[in-house]
């Protein structure tokens, strides 16, 4: 199987996009997991969840099975669990995942999905430094500028994909080692650490990166 084993689709209209994945489909071809309240509301995905994603998954079939996940948001241990399919995915199984937004998931589980944006998307700002051309000095005052703007937890996970994108632009390709380490940005944000502490490690790879090293 090559290097994304399913979809993942940005869209504020879940069950429209789950009915049209599922229209062509017979009935015993796909299963859905949309986690809600005992009031019907959509809910958070979490690693109970998971785990049922991950038996359903191994139920044997000669045909194509499509595991359809919808949810507001995911928690980071249901994402560190589905990873683990993701990387070793059963034969003739396809993921669906279904988001509000790129910033619900993971850096390693986006790596996985083919992505499809039904709305328009974010723009980020441009970052603010040149990825290409990496200075300590310059590191220094984007880090003592990112301390003066006291963004708030989405405002610095939305800074880090603007990073992320400015990277792709660039034509810097990361590890997978180098992924997981945006990973870990985004749960230090979540816990409210100092965007500057969140930075620092990545540029540094960054820059240790262009410098040849490892």
């Amino acid at each position: 199987m090559g290097v994304f084993v399913g979809e993942l689709h940005i869209s504020t209209q879940a069950q429209e996009i789950v009915r049209e994945i599922t229209a062509p489909l017979q009935k015993g071809d796909y299963v859905i997991f949309n986690p809600t309240n005992d009031k019907g509301k959509e809910v958070e995905f979490r690693i109970d969840d998971a785990r049922e994603v991950i038996a359903q998954s191994y139920l044997a079939s000669q045909r194509e099975r499509f595991i359809i996940l919808s949810a507001p948001s995911y928690s980071i241990e249901s994402q560190n669990a589905l990873l683990k399919i993701l990387e070793e995915p059963p034969q003739n199984v396809h993921f669906v995942l279904i988001a509000p937004s790129k910033n619900a998931l993971l850096p390693t589980i986006l790596s996985r999905l083919h992505t499809h944006i039904h709305k328009i998307q974010k723009t980020f700002a441009p970052f603010e430094l040149d990825c290409k051309k990496l200075t300590l000095a310059g590191i220094y005052e984007f880090l003592r500028e990112c301390d003066r703007q006291n963004r708030t937890t989405t405002e610095i996970k939305e800074h880090i994909q603007a990073l992320l994108f400015a990277l792709h632009k660039s034509a810097i390709v990361l590890t997978r080692a180098e992924l997981e380490a945006f990973d870990e940005a985004i749960k230090l944000a979540d816990s409210y650490v100092r965007e500057s502490y969140i930075f620092l490690p990545l540029l540094l790879k960054i820059h240790n990166k262009q410098k040849g090293g490892r």
